[in-house]
C-alpha cells in the first residue's frame, strides 16, 4: 500500500509538472516591456530644484594656493528654464540674488555670469557651473583674467522631489 501511494504521488508530480510547463510555454502574453531610461531626464520647462554634495577640487585648490581644507558641503542649486537662469550656494558661488545665465548643451546644463574681483590673489573675470543631467556630475569653475580656467568645485547633484510623492 505504500508503495502505491509513493509511485502515486510521483506520477502525480509529474503530470503536475508537465502541465505546469505546457502553460507557460504556450503562454500568449507578451513579455514586459523593458524600462527605457530618457537620454536626458525631465522637461526643459519650469523650475528644477537641487540639492548637491560638493567638494573643492584638489587640482584648482593647488592653482589658486587655497591651503584650508574645507569639508565636504551640502547645498542647494535651481535650474529656472523658463528665466533660462541658475544658481548655487555656496562661499564662492552663482548665488540666488545674482543669478547666472543658462546654456543647454545636450545633458549638460550650463549656468555662467561674467564677474571682475580679486580673490586668492588673481582676478576673477567670470564664474560657471556645469551639471550634467545623466550622471548627476557638478563641477564649477572660474575664468580668470589671464586667461586661465581654473576647476575649483566638483561634486554630485540630485532633483529634489517635493510632496506629494
Amino acid at each position: 500500500m505504500l508503495k502505491n501511494t509513493a509511485i502515486g504521488i510521483a506520477i502525480g508530480l509529474l503530470v503536475m509538472g508537465g502541465i505546469w510547463g505546457l502553460v507557460h510555454l504556450m503562454n500568449d502574453a507578451p513579455p514586459e516591456p523593458e524600462v527605457v531610461v530618457e537620454s536626458v531626464p525631465g522637461a526643459n520647462k519650469g523650475v528644477m530644484d537641487l540639492i548637491c554634495e560638493l567638494d573643492l577640487d584638489l587640482d584648482g585648490q593647488l592653482v589658486l594656493g587655497i591651503k584650508e581644507n574645507e569639508p565636504t558641503r551640502i547645498t542647494m542649486a535651481q535650474i529656472d528654464f523658463d528665466k533660462k537662469s541658475g544658481w548655487y550656494q555656496g562661499t564662492i558661488a552663482i548665488s540666488e540674488s545674482r543669478s547666472g545665465t543658462l546654456q543647454l548643451a545636450g545633458t549638460q546644463l550650463k549656468v555662467n555670469r561674467s564677474a571682475m574681483f580679486q580673490r586668492f590673489g588673481v582676478m576673477i573675470a567670470g564664474e560657471e557651473f556645469v551639471l550634467d543631467r545623466k550622471t548627476g556630475s557638478f563641477v564649477q569653475s572660474l575664468n580668470l583674467s589671464d586667461g586661465r580656467k581654473v576647476n575649483l568645485i566638483k561634486g554630485t547633484c540630485a532633483k529634489v522631489i517635493k510632496p506629494p510623492f
